[in-house]
């Protein structure tokens, strides 16, 4: 048993497993995602950079960037060295301690913010993405449509999304040479059906923008999402110089409907094809 000394004592002075439970329990925890983008204050949007107009409607929250473990590498080595024991533990348990949340508003605007990261680290074994819908697209522009022959703006953001993870780690506005490299071993993008549907339903895209209200149905979303992946990753020869780092980062990356999963790709297996 530790000695206490004045209603404390040393941290190593519990057992080893005792500190184990607590470290793991400090790195499977996450915040609750935000209710809406509105309730969420501070986000920012890339600098002017050569990439930025692919992602002028991507906002990363502005209280991102160190992962919640990253404290405790400080404390000594000791505690760094039994950390990463416990991450290492989870991680053959297939527990995914990190979590990223996007939240589409009016089929325009992404909202991008960390729900769980709890050690920055180069291999990430499996990286879940839940992707939530909100708003209203009546009178407004969507980032979804093709036109004047070019893929959709939102399509675009998505692709350069993972690659400033893949370039920069949790920091998604870090400058690009002061970031952390990263490869994921499993991408997985979860989208939600909404406890309820929008105000004004669930919008037909089969409708032209003028006579649609509410936004796009899980589903048909879903759907969306899979058909522009693909194109990107493989249809196009404009694609290959901001896909390449997907391919060589990613193993595998999969779409699901409420847990369920639709779609997926093994990169690591389609590289050549792909990048031919």
């Amino acid at each position: 048993m530790p000695q206490i000394v004045d209603g404390s004592f040393r941290f190593l002075d519990l057992i080893r497993e005792l500190r184990d439970n607590v470290y793991e329990k400090v790195l499977l925890s996450s915040r609750p995602p935000p209710s809406s983008p509105e309730c969420e204050g501070g986000w920012k949007t890339p600098g002017n950079t050569v990439r930025s107009s692919f992602e002028d409607h991507n906002h990363y929250s502005a209280n991102d960037g160190q992962s919640i473990g990253a404290p405790l590498l400080l404390i000594c080595q000791q505690i760094s060295k039994e950390v990463r024991e416990a991450l290492a533990r989870l991680t053959k348990l297939n527990c995914s301690p990190f979590r990223l949340d996007l939240m589409l508003l009016d089929e325009r605007e992404l909202y991008i913010t960390w729900l769980a990261f709890p050690l920055s680290t180069n291999h990430i074994p499996r990286l879940d993405v839940d992707f939530r819908l909100f708003g209203d697209v009546e009178g407004k522009e969507t980032t979804m449509d093709y036109a004047n022959g070019r893929n959709p703006v939102l399509a675009w953001g998505l692709l350069t999304l993972m690659q400033r993870f893949l370039q920069r780690g949790p920091d998604f506005l870090a400058p690009r040479f002061q970031g952390l490299d990263v490869w994921i071993g499993e991408l997985s993008v979860n989208v939600f059906t909404p406890p309820s549907p929008p105000p004004g339903g669930y919008a037909s895209r089969f409708l032209r923008h003028r006579h649609r209200k509410g936004h796009m149905s899980p589903a048909d979303m879903l759907n969306w999402l899979t058909w522009y992946m693909d194109y990107l990753l493989r249809r196009t020869r404009h694609t290959p110089p901001y896909a390449r780092l997907i391919y060589e980062r990613i193993k595998r990356m999969s779409f699901s409907l409420d847990g369920v999963e639709q779609k997926s790709w093994e990169l690591a297996t389609l590289q050549p094809e792909y990048t031919r």
